[in-house]
């Protein structure tokens, strides 16, 4: 069975236009004993006007995702310019604070994750302050345990007085510019040393969670968790025939996918890629029936075949890059919402672009009636709402001044009636049709 990470609250404050903290739950406040079901809450849509800070809440979790995998994330020059533009202007400080439900071989537990950054002098992104806490996942009211605290580079608290002296003078200079989880993982002796600590499985835990995020947004670049993968492909020859390892194992099994890059797979993992662009083929087929087939081409690149999509017509046949626009969206969906069906944790930003209502309502039913895994999405066509409002925490509401609000089932009101109307609260929408008179074609003298 495989791991069950589940997404329970998600809290941001200083991200683009987020200039307060605002929250999303993804399912209800208490968890009885062993009662988690989460089947009425896997999907999850967010609306707002224009600039409200949708978007600003799927950088979060892609911002998330980077602290939690990429060791050389806050080093790279690039990663920096986008930061420097992402944080919010006026804080130019913020957080991010994640509730993760696991259950991980029937043992189940809370996690906490709380990381706080800004921009410093130098005009660099600076990690502030970090904190990991952990209950068990059967008692909501047991209060959370510290498992690991930062604050201005420098580790404050973690496990034994060895393992946390040890830990603390190897990660001197480094905490300020990646978290402590990644620092610890890729500390190989020190992993290995106190591998059957707690705290380390907490720890790894937290990345695993990490590796389970998926995010599609514009920004996001086509190497996605490169440099954790580098360590990951080498703790997998290392794990080698320890299957009690579990944890371990779940570790080198999501983080090693084989694609390292947009045109590169890793040769050990080519058979299963060809399934996966099998499967890709026909939910391309879906939208454009005349598709024949999606052929890969491969040259030996190493350790690698280095590929090439081709799309395969009747009469004619397509480089990938040349495919139009609308069935390129359509494939890189896809890879999401795959990752989605297969019990991950995936944030797609405006889901609705370049889909027709027909299908995306048909998606989203399935993800409704089949889903596995966790979906939270923007949007701004209205249908699927008459969907989701059968689910539970699933229709939410961004406002410009930074509120959250959920739909809850009103007497015969429907939230996309109410939405359009400016029933939902601090979003009005008092716009009438005369406010574009004299902006639009107004140049005539």
């Amino acid at each position: 069975m495989k791991p069950l990470f589940y997404l329970l609250s998600l809290k941001i404050s200083g991200i683009k236009n987020i200039e307060v903290p605002i929250e999303l739950n993804f399912y209800k406040k208490t968890i009885n004993n062993s009662d988690f079901d989460p089947e009425k809450y896997r999907i999850k849509a967010i609306y707002g006007e224009n600039g409200s800070g949708k978007t600003a809440i799927i950088t979060a979790v892609k911002i998330l995702q980077n602290f939690l995998t990429d060791k050389n994330y806050l080093i790279d020059s690039d990663n920096q310019k986008i930061l420097m533009e992402t944080i919010n202007k006026k804080t130019y400080s913020g957080f991010i604070e994640c509730e993760v439900y696991t259950d991980f071989g029937g043992k189940k537990n809370i996690l906490k994750y709380t990381i706080s950054f800004e921009i410093g002098i130098d005009n660099r992104c600076h990690i502030l302050s970090e904190k990991l806490e952990q209950k068990k996942g059967n008692y909501t009211k047991n209060s959370y345990n510290l498992v690991f605290e930062t604050a201005d580079g420098i580790l404050l608290q973690l496990g034994s007085d060895e393992m946390f002296h040890e830990i603390k003078e190897k990660s001197l200079n480094l905490l300020g510019m990646q978290t402590l989880a990644v620092s610890i993982f890729t500390m190989k002796d020190l992993k290995e040393k106190y591998r059957q600590n707690d705290e380390m499985y907490y720890i790894s835990l937290l990345i695993l969670f990490g590796l389970s995020l998926n995010v599609s947004i514009d920004e996001a670049d086509d190497h996605k968790n490169y440099f954790l993968r580098e360590e990951i492909k080498t703790l997998a020859l290392t794990e080698a025939g320890k299957g009690e390892d579990k944890l371990y194992y779940h570790l080198t099994d999501w983080g090693n996918s084989g694609q390292i890059s947009a045109n590169l797979i890793l040769k050990n993992k080519f058979e299963k890629f060809e399934k996966k662009i099998s499967r890709m083929c026909a939910f391309v087929q879906i939208f454009k029936p005349e598709l024949c087939d999606i052929a890969i081409e491969k040259k030996d690149y190493d350790q690698f075949y280095k590929y090439n999509l081709r799309m395969i017509y009747k009469d004619y046949t397509l480089d990938q890059e040349f495919e139009s626009r609308g069935i390129k969206k359509i494939m890189e969906l896809f890879e999401y919402l795959d990752m989605s069906a297969d019990g991950q944790i995936t944030f797609i930003d405006e889901l609705d672009a370049n889909i027709n209502d027909v299908y995306l309502d048909k998606l989203i039913e399935y993800f409704i009636l089949y889903g596995n895994g966790q979906l939270c999405f923007t949007a701004h066509n209205l249908s699927p709402m008459s969907l989701l409002k059968r689910n539970k925490e699933s229709i939410n509401f961004i406002s410009s001044i930074n509120t959250v609000h959920t739909w809850a089932n009103n007497g015969n009101q429907t939230p996309a009636r109410a939405y359009r109307n400016g029933f939902i609260e601090d979003s009005p929408f008092n716009v009438d049709a005369s406010d574009f008179l004299g902006i639009l074609g107004g140049d005539d003298e």
